[in-house]
């Protein structure tokens, strides 16, 4: 009897942690927003020898969620001071900065961003969650983006885009 006892005991804890580990992941990608960030880039931008440019400035725009209205920063207005370093001569560039998210009821997520040394126009990246408030709070991950830029205007403006986690 003390045996069985102390075996459904063993089974019941060790349920439990399994439990526990099958839905850690889900927490954790319970902030993993699939979707569209169209964005227009505000800045300045200084030739920093012929060819090759730097660009400081803010991207902003609005996040869709794939999964629409009730999902992860559906909607939310975004905001990323940023840099860019644009070399037209070997057809590099490099580009990060940080993100502000913040939806229509001011919960905002803070994340920073980075797209390493690629292709000039368009890269892969990551971001991580670094701190959020109201239902953002405790925030954390790290998940890919792409960054597109379709047009670079004279005036040292941008426009594009970034899908997250697709």
């Amino acid at each position: 009897m003390r045996m069985r006892g102390g075996m459904t005991a063993m089974a019941g804890v060790a349920t439990m942690i399994g439990g526990l580990a099958l839905s850690t992941p889900a927490l954790a990608d319970q902030w993993k927003a699939v979707g569209f960030f169209g964005w227009f880039g505000v800045g300045k931008v200084m030739e920093v020898e012929k060819g090759h440019f730097y660009w400081t400035g803010e991207f902003s725009g609005t996040f869709q969620n794939d999964k629409g209205p009730g999902s992860a920063f559906h909607m939310s207005g975004v905001r990323c001071p940023a840099y860019n370093d644009l070399n037209f001569n070997t057809g590099k560039g490099n580009s990060g900065g940080y993100c502000v998210i913040k939806d229509a009821n001011g919960d905002q997520a803070t994340l920073v961003w980075t797209i390493p040394p690629g292709p000039v126009g368009k890269g892969p990246g990551t971001f991580t969650f670094i701190s959020g408030t109201g239902k953002y709070e405790g925030i954390k991950g790290t998940y890919p983006f792409v960054g597109v830029t379709e047009v670079n205007w004279a005036d040292g403006m941008a426009t594009g885009y970034s899908t997250w986690n697709r």
